[in-house]
């Protein structure tokens, strides 16, 4: 049995023990604010579809990640090579709470090395690729964060869901600035479709807790 086919409680208590910090699995991927999955797909992962879009919604009623990043993260099948452009994010839109809530703007901008313990990167938006036996927090060093976005998790999504074999994934980071209350989504228009194969997640730091995008409700893109 692999992780992925864990539950979402027994994987936060998994990234409790083994990370030794307070762990917040409560972030999620959707196809973008106003779709039917924008808070919940119910997907193992949540299969993402169609246009250039993205959100990230917090399904925490406790917990505000305002005034600090939200960083965007797309493990990109590495035979794709680099297909992203200079500024990938074209827009950011937050609604707090969703989706009756108040509506802000938001900025992106590439991630910078030590942006809560961030690695440094090996050029603009990119970090490295990650291989077997890695998983993605860890190797961009984000401390307390689920540790079930590991390469064979995503690998064996990629071979089931799309028949997809990948030996490496390119990891590709960026900061969005926006308020993102409890229940809040931030939704994001990009430049270019992610290539098929992709994962796509997020990870932000708040009141000394780090949370995170579980393996469960991850992105994965399956067509353009």
């Amino acid at each position: 049995m692999y992780l992925r086919r864990l539950g979402p409680l027994v994987l936060l208590l998994c990234s409790i023990c083994l990370t030794g910090a307070w762990a917040q699995s409560t972030l999620h991927m959707g196809p973008g604010g106003g779709s039917p999955c924008a808070t919940g797909c119910g997907g193992d992962p949540n299969l993402l579809n169609g246009a250039k879009r993205v959100d990230i919604y917090q399904n925490s009623g406790g917990a505000a990640l305002s005034n600090q990043p939200v960083l965007l993260i797309f493990g990109v099948p590495s035979q794709f090579g680099n297909l992203f452009p200079l500024k990938p994010v074209l827009g950011v839109r937050a609604v707090n709470p969703y989706p009756a809530g108040t509506k802000s703007g938001g900025t992106a901008n590439f991630a910078l090395g030590g942006t809560y313990g961030l690695i440094d990167p090996i050029s603009d938006g990119f970090f490295g690729t990650m291989g077997p036996g890695q998983e993605v927090y860890s190797f961009l060093n984000l401390g307390g964060a689920n540790n079930s976005n590991s390469f064979t998790n995503w690998s064996d999504a990629d071979l089931e869901y799309l028949n997809l074999t990948v030996t490496g994934y390119d990891i590709h980071v960026y900061a969005i600035n926006a308020d993102m209350g409890p229940h809040g989504l931030i939704d994001l228009k990009l430049a270019q479709n992610v290539p098929v194969g992709s994962f796509i997640l997020a990870y932000s730091q708040a009141d000394g807790k780090a949370y995170s995008v579980p393996f469960t409700e991850a992105g994965l893109k399956c067509t353009y």
